[in-house]
């Protein structure tokens, strides 16, 4: 079961966005979503906390923007009051939308749709507060926006912490911009955005819709979700390791960046596509298949057979090493055999799958 975990507002048009997100949530998902609220609203955080608890658990998703207070502070507070009273419940608690990719992607969208260019610049305002973590990720993610667009970004706060849109104006004027777009980072329009408006009134600024019920919420919020189903995630959103790898891989540096994207996952442990195995590549190319490249594939798939799910072997187009093969790949580990036999399947399981040591007779390099 899914628990939205919801602000809250006296505004009926954030109720009804939050309302109408957790419908297209249900419908993406294809299984019920629950709200809970914060404040201001029915069922509050602890009635649907309760109710899920009853239920057995399941995952409890923060609709806000940012980690402050109400992720680090109400949240697990109720998860912990529903526990006590039912104590076989679990409950996993996702993250906020925070710098999700599709949040950064919505912004460098509709610049792109206003005509905006690195000669222009952009203000990201979000709420703001006294968490400074949660200041600090909005920064980040103005930081995000200025990787993705090439627009100079700074990130303002409408309230309790600086820069203030103002301030944050003043800096950019150095800049000379063409155009300055104004991005409220808020769910919708409502007071904090009347409040921002009036504070920078009689500027000239390009203000743009803040992000109601655009479809990127959706997709983080199905993101988010899926990361705490499974666990956990990298840390990063943004690492640009962080995708998954096909079947087949048309470039030497496709391969590398896999290997590189596994080796960055024994630091950052958590959400990742091939999960906690070994993922053997083997070069099929046509110097490697006239090297004997598919006696060995038909020796390796029998005689790993045994180790089932903790080894995965994927045959691959050229690894780019022409001459030194039959290639086969090693990772997270990063390590490239070169000149393997049939014969030399059993050693190398010995050594490198169970015993976790370098199959020196074979080995050309660690990556």
């Amino acid at each position: 079961m899914i628990l939205l975990a919801a602000h809250g507002s006296p505004d009926r048009r954030a109720q009804a966005l939050a309302r109408g997100l957790a419908k297209g949530l249900t419908r993406r998902l294809g299984m019920e979503v629950h709200l809970g609220f914060i404040e201001h609203d029915r069922p509050t955080l602890l009635e649907a906390a309760l109710a899920l608890a009853e239920r057995g658990g399941g995952v409890v998703l923060p609709l806000l923007l940012l980690g402050a207070g109400h992720l680090k502070a109400d949240l697990p507070l109720a998860l912990e009051a529903a526990r006590a009273r039912h104590p076989e419940a679990r409950f996993r608690l996702a993250r906020p939308l925070g710098t999700h990719p599709a949040l950064v992607a919505l912004w460098a969208e509709r610049l792109r749709r206003r005509g905006a260019t690195p000669e222009d610049a952009a203000l990201l305002v979000l709420r703001g507060g006294s968490d400074p973590g949660a200041n600090a990720e909005g920064a980040a993610l103005a930081r995000l926006l200025e990787e993705a667009t090439g627009i100079p970004t700074l990130p303002a706060y409408a309230a309790k912490a600086r820069p203030t849109p103002r301030e944050a104006l003043l800096r950019l004027a150095g800049l000379r911009p063409r155009r300055v777009y104004l991005l409220p980072h808020l769910f919708f329009r409502g007071v904090v955005e009347e409040r921002l408006l009036k504070r920078v009134g009689g500027l000239s600024l390009e203000v743009l819709p803040p992000l109601m019920g655009h479809p990127a919420l959706l997709e983080a919020l199905e993101d988010r979700y899926r990361e705490a189903l499974e666990g956990g995630y990298a840390p990063c959103d943004t690492c640009r390791f962080r995708f998954p790898i096909g079947r087949f891989a048309p470039r030497r540096e496709a391969q590398i960046a896999g290997l590189r994207a596994l080796r960055h996952a024994l630091f950052a442990p958590g959400r990742h596509p091939h999960g906690p195995f070994t993922h053997l590549l083997l070069c099929t190319g046509e110097a490697c298949r006239e090297a004997g490249a598919l006696p060995l594939l038909r020796a390796l798939e029998e005689g790993l057979k045994e180790l089932g799910p903790l080894v995965q072997l994927t045959p691959t187009p050229c690894l780019g090493r022409c001459g030194k093969g039959p290639i086969l790949l090693a990772y997270p580990e990063g390590v490239v055999y070169g000149g393997m036999e049939p014969k030399d399947v059993l050693p190398f399981r010995r050594t490198h799958l169970e015993g976790g040591e370098i199959f020196a007779p074979k080995l050309l390099e660690v990556i």
